[in-house]
């Protein structure tokens, strides 16, 4: 089974001085590299106008790459498609794989609305309806598969346009394209990343995992891949746990989750105070309340689990009951802030008392399996 953390999920800028870059650049290059070398792949998110690393996600990652251990992975959860240039992406997606020798995972989203896509210059109907993103991927995908002597390909949105006259390169590592991991929070995402052969984010945000698992597996077996697709389909759907506490006792991990969330909740609050907006991820909202809203009131931390290593590993075993194999880990605590101690023994218990117990699990890859579990 794999293991991977998200570094400095949602980071929020305390202090906007130019100086805070380099503390908290700093910081983001310790928590990786500590991440790594107990076990996790290391997975880092895009934000623009918000910290000082998120906006340029890809040349963080190829930092960090030759620093940590060879058999571990580099993921994004996830790059924003509509802010960059089709071709661009695809050449910048295609060097890091080869460099990495194929060791990263490319989780592919739309990004925040508000003031990413405003000062990216994406018009904000085109980029709240989904279709930049959808746009974004079709392109990449005539991209990936364009040949030597294949007739001239031209494409155009709201955005950009360009026409090809040769492959791109470099390629991807040994394989059409990178591994890309579609979010998927609708049933109709579900089963256009199964028919495609990619691996999934699955039950996030309330979404039900037990019934998108088996929908994606019924889809994928139908989809009729080859073997290699539906192994890594099968090893790299993944789910997304926002706010995990781990503790010597389940009351002192309830006990820190709580200190943890209300200095995440407080960041929030002071930031909103400043900027007078918040612009956040789709998470879990009330009747008529708004994802900013939502968020801002930590949405994101509804489920929490928080518990000693057995009372955890007792929830990862569920996720293998149901077939899943990778599992992105959000520790609670800022580590920019005055609770980094709670995220980072979380996860260090983690990695010693909790990740040994599933790292032999292999996943299930015959279709015929998949379809009947």
């Amino acid at each position: 089974m794999d293991f991977s953390t998200m570094i400095l999920t949602m980071y929020l800028a305390s202090d906007e001085g130019l100086g805070e870059d380099e503390r908290v650049l700093d910081i983001a290059i310790e928590q990786s590299l500590a991440a790594a070398h107990l076990g996790f792949n290391p997975w880092f998110t895009e934000h623009h106008f918000r910290g000082p690393w998120n906006s340029q996600p890809m040349e963080f990652a190829a930092y960090i790459a030759g620093q940590i251990p060879k058999d571990r992975y580099l993921g994004f959860g996830v790059l924003s498609t509509p802010y960059y240039h089709p071709v661009r992406l695809v050449e910048s997606m295609n060097l890091l794989d080869q460099l990495t020798k194929g060791h990263t995972l490319f989780g592919l989203g739309s990004g925040f609305p508000g003031l990413e896509p405003l000062g990216l210059g994406v018009p904000d109907d085109y980029h709240g309806s989904g279709q930049a993103a959808a746009d974004a991927l079709d392109v990449m995908n005539h991209l990936w598969d364009y040949r030597l002597g294949d007739p001239a390909y031209s494409f155009e949105s709201p955005t950009y346009r360009g026409t090809i006259k040769r492959r791109v390169v470099p390629g991807a590592y040994r394989r059409r394209h990178p591994t890309i991991i579609r979010t998927a929070r609708r049933d109709e995402a579900v089963v256009t990343a199964a028919q495609n052969g990619w691996p999934a984010f699955l039950g996030t945000f309330g979404s039900p995992l037990d019934k998108q698992m088996l929908l994606y597996r019924e889809t994928l077996a139908a989809a009729n891949h080859p073997p290699e697709i539906v192994a890594e389909c099968m090893r790299w759907c993944t789910t997304d746990w926002l706010a995990v506490v781990v503790a010597d006792t389940d009351e002192e991990a309830r006990r820190l989750a709580a200190i943890a969330q209300a200095e995440t909740l407080a960041i929030r609050q002071r930031y909103i105070a400043t900027n007078g907006s918040l612009d956040g991820p789709v998470v879990k909202r009330a009747e008529g309340q708004s994802s900013a809203a939502a968020f801002a009131a930590g949405g994101d931390m509804l489920g929490v689990i928080a518990g000693t290593p057995d009372t955890v590993a007792g929830h990862v075993q569920g996720l293998v009951d149901v077939g899943l194999n990778h599992l992105l880990v959000r520790f609670l605590g800022d580590w920019s802030g005055d609770t980094r101690y709670i995220s980072e023994n979380s996860m260090r218990l983690f990695a010693s008392d909790v990740l040994p117990r599933f790292k032999d699990i292999a996943p299930l890859r015959e279709p015929a399996v998949l379809a009947m579990k």
